[in-house]
């Protein structure tokens, strides 16, 4: 074996050695596509083999790029949004849309998490949540000492802050969606 044909040997099984994270139908498909691009330069020439090794780096850096991916494209086709979470602050190093699109969709699942609170506290302590009109502005939420004014919303704000809920919830799973698919793009 040559020297250049060991040099890609090489490369290849330390690569499919870095991917062992992904499955292995994906996993030979990668290795014998970089081999084969490696043995086309080595083809062209020792200079542009090395050219091309030194573009790609080092085999197990060039496998976590190819983990990362992985893993945003199976969070995608994930219904929870755990897992896309994860995938994106992973890159949010990287990215600044990636921290951006989790950072807006945290925020809207906390509006998410409380307006599901209200729902759920109204029936509970009827007097400490809704909506009230004070002269120095509006309070809404769960109050522990409520103000002596009437409270305007009744039991109309167990829907309301459902909705809210709601809405909060597929907003941000959907801010979520639409930045793992702008950060794959990205990276292709």
């Amino acid at each position: 074996m040559t020297e250049p044909a060991r040099l890609i040997a090489d490369y290849v099984r330390r690569l499919r050695w870095s991917l062992q994270a992904i499955p292995a139908e994906d996993r030979d498909g990668l290795v014998r596509e970089i081999e084969s691009h490696l043995t086309d330069c080595l083809a062209a020439g020792r200079g542009t083999l090395d050219a091309a090794i030194a573009a790609m780096g080092p085999p197990h850096a060039m496998a976590a790029r190819y983990i990362q991916e992985f893993r945003l494209a199976g969070a995608l086709g994930d219904d929870r949004p755990a897992p896309l979470i994860h995938a994106l602050l992973i890159r949010s190093g990287r990215s600044v849309a990636a921290f951006g699109g989790v950072l807006i969709a945290m925020l809207l699942y906390l509006f998410a998490l409380c307006f599901a609170a209200v729902a759920i506290v109204k029936p509970l302590f009827p007097s400490h949540v809704g909506l009230w009109s004070l002269p120095q502005g509006s309070a809404f939420g769960i109050l522990t000492d409520p103000p002596a004014a009437p409270e305007m919303m009744g039991l109309w704000v167990l829907p309301i802050a459902l909705a809210g809920a709601l809405a909060c919830y597929a907003l941000a799973t959907l801010v979520l969606r639409g930045t793992g698919r702008h950060v794959l793009r990205a990276s292709h």
